[in-house]
């Protein structure tokens, strides 16, 4: 085939959405078509690979893609003239997958992103119910859930040109998109996928459950490798679906329109470690909408269902069908009183019983009895045997290690610890096996042997706390008003999580200890995915005050899904950072900060607007705003720091009365991550004195004094 020149023509639609959860509201700006390029070589490669993989096997016999099919090939994407590199593959299980030379398509960007996007599909729709895939996945938007972006669009593919459903993977950017912060999104490893029926009926005879990590890059470090594996432990928990927030709404709408979404390896689940929860994650649901099968005479807030037609008509090209209104209609009926948030959700007894099923207690304990009457090897005994056999991987004390379980010896016979790289593939490839005497050996996942930070929880009426253990304390309460509360601090690997609704308190944290002269652990988070030694979730303020004194954390105070008022905080020297907001909405009066040894105030992710700042002595930034965050300084000093304020990743920053002096930076506007674009810094009444460079922005940002 002749390699075409392709062009992108885009048309930009901006819709102002309101939506039925506000903070699900963020959509993509992804265009109706994309354009890739590959040379000669490369598109060749791709229609003899697609060609091979429809004709391996009887089409209508195995009808399994093969893994060896599904090779990555450089491809490029083609915006407005300009061209991003990536990497594409084929896409899906099953054959239905392809209609060569069209197939569904995996692509990941490589250097920049794609409207935002970095890990993307491209499935012939078809595969997905066409439009119905774009109604499910848009109807969990409004109802709150986390949903994967999903649209129609026209795929250009060197020349060849055909309609596909584009979703995005569910990757850093979309956890962010939906005010989280990145963390574990597990899957169940579809191995069985591969079995015959001798070696399934050996499987049936162990514990062979086995989970994995959806988005490989959260693994990046020791603690995040715990926190997959703290995942994978717990989803073998008997008490599981009591961890999952909604589950029952969201399994009873799935059996009844989206049932395929329910099979055990099409379930996904976001893992929200500092509560020990997880939220549910729509994905593959074969929605079926049989017309007439559904009473359609449910009330529904006609201003949702108006913004919802159009938002659809938008990512799908089609009017809303009378059929999906109706569903529509339904599920948002049945949905009244049934969806509980994220904040309801607590730590209590049943979420702190770490009781397994049988089968992983069996396999655990028989682990478990091995290792306390024999040595781990250090040689590599995985090949010694020719024996049918299993692995089981897991941590232990948090080593990484690899037992053999011998079949026929109904034993363990060799456990040893294995390279950190080893088990991260382990726990995030899908697939993965050795064959041992013409048996297919796949790798089972027990996740951690319990070396959990230990949970505390404080008595919710109490006015004074001393912190003096290695453990993360908890207080939790709907209603506080109208007190002082103090909490002293007496170890340093001890941290607050206060979740609540909070007026007229004063907090106070002080730490004892002192601040340390360095802190060697560079992880910013620890196991709980916490990273301030004070940490305010999901809470409301109305005219707190916070002080803290002597914080050894990646940041002093940490505040996260929260919004409201606070009338004042002050905060006194801090290790690294010493304020960090995400993805909320805050306004505060007064806020004063002294001896930052990394930023003083760092916003993300939200809506900011603060009355008056004091900063003084920061070993970074004064004041940095970031990722998508609107904010508004109405007044403020900046004194002794190496960059003023800064501005990135599609900040909006507003700067008024505000001297700024002994710095090297006074104002910085740029992009720093690739999802993002520039950032835009408006000032006025500002004055800089002993500076470096007054202003300094990249092409993408600008900065606008008024005078």
């Amino acid at each position: 085939m002749k390699k075409a020149k392709c062009k992108l023509f885009i048309k930009f639609v901006l819709l102002n959405l309101l939506f039925f959860n506000p903070s699900f509201s963020k959509n993509l700006d992804i265009p109706k078509s994309i354009d890739f390029t590959l040379t000669n070589s490369n598109y060749n490669k791709y229609i003899r690979g697609s060609m091979k993989a429809y004709t391996d096997g009887e089409i209508y016999g195995e009808r399994n893609i093969k893994k060896k099919y599904k090779k990555w090939i450089k491809s490029k994407i083609i915006i407005d003239k300009k061209t991003i590199n990536a990497e594409l593959r084929i896409l899906g299980d099953w054959k239905d997958h392809l209609r060569p030379p069209q197939t569904s398509l995996k692509v990941k960007v490589l250097d920049s992103s794609y409207y935002g996007v970095t890990r993307f599909n491209l499935f012939l729709p078809e595969t997905r119910e066409g439009e119905n895939e774009i109604f499910w996945t848009l109807m969990l938007k409004y109802l709150g859930f986390p949903s994967l972006f999903t649209r129609m669009v026209n795929v250009n593919l060197n020349g060849e040109i055909y309609k596909a459903l584009f979703q995005e993977d569910a990757t850093k950017e979309f956890l962010e998109r939906n005010d989280l912060t990145e963390t574990v999104i597990l899957k169940r490893n579809d191995f069985e996928f591969y079995l015959d029926g001798d070696e399934q009926t050996i499987y049936n005879n162990l514990f062979y459950s086995s989970f994995l990590i959806d988005n490989n890059n959260f693994l990046k470090n020791e603690t995040a490798r715990f926190i997959v594996s703290e995942a994978i432990a717990l989803r073998s928990n008997s008490n599981f679906k009591k961890r999952v927030i909604n589950e029952e709404f969201f399994v009873s709408i799935h059996k009844k329109y989206a049932l395929h979404g329910l099979s055990v390896k099409n379930r996904k689940y976001i893992y929200i470690p500092y509560k020990k929860i997880f939220l549910p994650l729509y994905y593959d649901g074969n929605v079926k909408i049989i017309p007439g099968n559904v009473d359609c005479d449910k009330p529904i807030d006609e201003q949702i269902l108006i913004k919802f037609k159009e938002e659809y008509r938008f990512l799908s090209f089609k009017n809303l069908t009378k059929s999906q209104e109706c569903v529509l209609r339904d599920i948002f009926y049945q949905s009244k009183g049934k969806i509980e948030k994220l904040n309801n959700f607590f730590l209590n007894n049943d979420y702190e019983n770490n009781k397994k099923i049988e089968g992983y207690t069996k396999i655990k304990s028989i682990i478990i009895d091995y290792l306390e009457k024999n040595e781990v090897d250090v040689e590599d005994y995985l090949h010694k045997t020719i024996d049918k056999t299993l692995s089981y991987s897991f941590l232990y004390n948090d080593k990484p290690l690899s037992c053999i379980y011998n079949i026929a010896k109904d034993k363990i016979t060799s456990c040893k610890q294995i390279e950190s790289e080893t088990y991260d593939k382990l726990i995030s490839q899908s697939g993965r096996f050795e064959i041992r005497n013409n048996f297919k050996s796949f790798p089972i996942n027990l996740g951690s042997f319990n070396n959990e930070i230990p949970i505390i929880q404080l008595n919710n009426v109490a006015k004074e706390f001393v912190i003096d253990e290695k453990a993360t304390y908890y207080l939790i309460k709907q209603d506080r008003k109208n007190e002082n509360i103090k909490f002293k601090i007496k170890n340093n690997d001890a941290k607050l999580f206060i979740q609540g609704n909070f007026e007229n308190i004063n907090f106070e944290f002080v730490n004892e200890l002192g601040l340390l002269s360095n802190k060697s652990d560079n992880v910013r988070y620890d196991k709980n995915l916490l990273t301030g030694c004070i940490n305010f979730f999901d809470s409301n303020f109305i005219n707190v005050s916070l002080k803290s004194t002597d914080m050894n954390c990646e940041d002093s105070i940490n505040i996260k899904n929260s919004d409201g008022n606070i009338s004042e905080i002050l905060i006194n020297n801090s290790l690294f950072d010493a304020l960090d907001l995400d993805f909320s909405k805050i306004t505060i009066n007064t806020l004063l900060v002294k001896n930052a040894k990394n930023d003083c105030l760092d916003f993300s992710f939200g809506e900011y607007v603060v009355d008056l700042v004091d900063l003084k002595d920061c070993g970074d930034k004064g004041i940095s705003i970031g990722e998508r965050s609107k904010f508004n300084l109405k007044s403020g000093k900046i004194f002794n720091s190496t960059t003023g304020i800064a501005s990135k990743d599609d900040a909006n920053t507003k700067i008024s009365k505000t001297i700024i002096n002994n710095v090297d930076i006074c104002l910085a506007a740029y992009n720093k991550k690739r999802e993002f674009k520039g950032s835009k810094i408006i000032a006025k009444e500002i004055i800089c004195k002993n500076y470096n460079k007054f202003k300094q922005s990249d092409e993408l940002s600008e900065i606008n004094i008024i005078n």
